[in-house]
């Protein structure tokens, strides 16, 4: 009797348990519309990565070439500027001093110079009128000399002058650069980004003014620890993250001196797309390695978890919760949570349901 009775409560049980899980499936949401992908490893890229600031190619320091106060500033930062727009002036009245005297210096040479011609000029005719009465035999050697040696005199008196005449010339034209320098140029087109004046301060020779750098053609410098120095070459391709933007580009320079401070090398990187003095990451590949490799698209952020949604030999939908690595282009690498085999959501996330049944 108590045989009969323990092989009811037996048969009981089992009965509830498959009635239980047939209730379970019945319970579980249909899932519809979504694409399931098998996880695999595949060979991906290894990166070097690290820092880089946006530089422009052309950065030219405007300094000043002589003393005096700022008289205007044409420009602030910010400013477009042209190659050969005034961009400020320095109090002149020093150097235009100098000009009048280098101009009176000039006049005065020229007639010293004027003179001298009209003396060698004279000395040249009586050269001659003496010569032609030498030849007659009027006038004795002794006398014929001498009026050879006042026209020999003559003429370096007006080499001489010509001389001084060059002298002055050339004075006048170094104050006449030296004045030019209170007026000061852009040397390049560009825009001013940085200004070290005011209007009223005091200039002084080799003080920089302000600095304008050419947009259009910028440049990225990243620095490299020394141990990637044998595996990065010119024409290595680079992929930039800066500003919301992913951008491919490629080392145009390799400088292969190491600093003793922080044991690292510069590289260039070409670039055009971003503003100068801004911050990118910079991400060089430098070899291959195995790893998985899931869609950015399929990862899912609840709160402060990172999953995927996983799809069982059964067609069962699980929420799995993963650690990201590196990205590769529309990839993540995932570090730990999936296997080589394991199925996932890829399309219509938005569809899934933890514990749902896929159709």
């Amino acid at each position: 009797m108590k045989k009969i009775i323990l092989s009811l409560i037996i048969l009981s049980a089992l009965t509830a348990g498959c009635t239980s899980d047939k209730e379970k499936a019945s319970e579980r949401s249909q899932v519809s519309g979504v694409e399931v992908k098998t996880i695999n490893k595949t060979a991906v890229d290894d990166f070097y990565e690290t820092a880089a600031t946006v530089k422009s190619k052309i950065s030219s320091v405007v300094s000043s070439m002589i003393m005096g106060q700022v008289t205007s500033l044409r420009v602030k930062e910010g400013d477009k500027v042209r190659t050969g727009q005034l961009l400020l002036t320095i109090d002149s009245r020093d150097t235009a001093q100098k000009a009048m005297g280098a101009q009176a210096g000039v006049n005065e040479a020229l007639k010293g110079a004027e003179e001298a011609d009209q003396n060698r000029k004279l000395s040249n005719k009586t050269y001659q009128r003496y010569e032609n009465l030498y030849k007659e035999n009027v006038l004795t050697k002794q006398e014929f000399d001498q009026i050879s040696t006042q026209k020999k005199v003559a003429d370096l008196q007006y080499q001489r002058a010509m001389h001084g005449v060059n002298r002055a010339k050339a004075r006048l034209g170094e104050v006449g650069v030296y004045q030019s320098y209170s007026r000061v140029t852009a040397p390049v087109s560009g825009i001013v980004v940085q200004k070290n004046t005011d209007l009223g301060s005091m200039a002084a020779p080799g003080q920089p003014l302000l600095t304008i750098e050419t947009p259009s053609n910028l440049e990225l410098v990243a620095d490299i620890n020394e141990s990637m120095i044998d595996k990065i070459k010119i024409g290595t391709p680079v992929y930039l993250e800066s500003e919301g933007k992913n951008i491919k580009s490629k080392i145009t320079s390799v400088i292969p001196i190491i600093d003793p401070m922080t044991r690292t090398f510069k590289v260039k990187i070409a670039l055009s797309s971003l503003n100068s003095g801004g911050y990118a990451k910079v991400k060089i590949p430098v070899a291959k390695k195995e790893a998985i490799a899931v869609p950015q698209n399929s990862v899912v952020q609840k709160g402060q978890l990172t999953g995927v949604y996983t799809v069982d030999e059964k067609n069962i939908i699980s929420y799995r919760l993963i650690r990201t690595g590196k990205t590769f282009g529309n990839n993540v690498e995932v570090l730990s949570g999936l296997s080589s085999g394991d199925k996932i959501i890829t399309s219509g996330i938005e569809k899934a349901i933890d514990g749902g049944e896929i159709k």
